[in-house]
């Protein structure tokens, strides 16, 4: 079985993520899989759209094409598969977050030429299933890391300072406002507790002892077992209740305790009390870090069975062979007459 992987940027966090790190286990399971970066012109979409005739399975990743290259890409599909992992229906800006027309226009026409689609969580797969015309081709297939990579972290320190932690983006430091307070409080209690932000970009965060470590994948995992309490702050609007924490399936990986925020993106993967603490008020953050801080056991008891969870649930091992499934599924599906 040949299949064709359509994509974003290769560098871009839902490509490494939801794709690159898939190729290899799919081969070793005996598919034969090639992936091409959708290039930015209309030549070159064209170009790249038309091998797909090549390929048993197609999948088209995070990408919502003009009517005419959806057109001609569908013709060209043997089998045609959806996948994304962003409410792209949405346009997101400084002043919010609002349908866009044109969006939502070529979602509903992606999601309803596709033979199967797939999406990492309910939320994402709800909206799919409201715009297609046949809702069982929508499929939840989470998003997984390799546990190969991720070592979980020693047991935790019994004396000295500790270290808080958060992993990110540029584009979501501002995320760390939220809960500056309690960051603040905590760390004037707590003589020698800092803040490790592994970023591209430093944060400004006044009152608040922190080191800013640059992201590198070469040096990431290093980096995240060397916090002792990762934390994870995010708002609910729209937009987040379609993304995909990347970095609580890294901290669990890691066998990190975490606290997060009480949002639908983060309940999917947080169990409160059993693999991580969810807070939901700026009181409820400071308390669940003070517990964390005072308890090495619950540390570690949280860490093993945030561990645990990715190992059950969000690890490629668990994860690939139903992505196999189904595209075996769709090749094998009786064609129309």
């Amino acid at each position: 079985m040949k299949a064709l992987f359509l994509t974003n940027k290769e560098g871009t966090p839902s490509t490494r993520w939801r794709v690159l790190q898939l190729i290899p286990p799919l081969r070793s399971a005996g598919l034969e899989c090639d992936v091409v970066e959708l290039p930015g012109g209309m030549i070159g979409k064209l170009a790249a759209v038309q091998h797909a005739s090549q390929y048993d399975v197609v999948i088209l990743q995070k990408r919502l094409l003009p009517k005419l290259l959806n057109n001609r890409l569908r013709s060209h599909s043997k089998q045609l598969v959806f996948e994304f992992d962003d409410a792209l229906f949405l346009k997101r800006s400084d002043t919010g977050v609002r349908v866009s027309d044109t969006r939502e226009r070529r979602f509903r026409r992606t999601v309803r030429d596709a033979d199967a689609v797939v999406t990492p969580n309910e939320y994402l797969a709800g909206v799919a299933r409201r715009y297609s015309d046949r809702p069982e081709r929508v499929h939840v297939l989470p998003t997984a890391i390799d546990l190969r990579r991720w070592i979980p972290r020693p047991p935790s320190k019994r004396e000295g300072p500790l270290t808080l932690g958060w992993v990110g983006t540029a584009a979501n430091v501002r995320l760390l406002e939220i809960v500056i307070q309690p960051l603040q409080r905590v760390c004037r209690r707590h003589s020698g507790v800092r803040l490790r932000v592994i970023c591209d970009e430093a944060p400004a965060l006044a009152g608040v002892p922190f080191d800013h470590q640059p992201y590198s994948p070469e040096t990431e995992v290093e980096d995240v077992r060397a916090i002792d309490i990762a934390i994870a702050p995010q708002i609910e609007d729209p937009w987040t209740r379609g993304k995909v924490s990347t970095k609580l399936l890294a901290y669990f990986a890691a066998g990190l305790p975490t606290v997060a925020s009480d949002v639908e993106a983060h309940r999917g993967i947080v169990r409160d009390g059993i693999n991580g603490l969810l807070a939901g008020t700026l009181s409820s953050w400071e308390e669940r870090l003070e517990r964390l801080i005072a308890s090495p056991d619950m540390r570690d008891a949280l860490g093993a069975e945030a561990r645990k969870t990715v190992e059950a649930e969000f690890s490629l091992e668990a994860t690939v062979p139903k992505y196999v499934e189904l595209f075996r599924a769709l090749v094998e599906s009786p064609k129309p007459a």
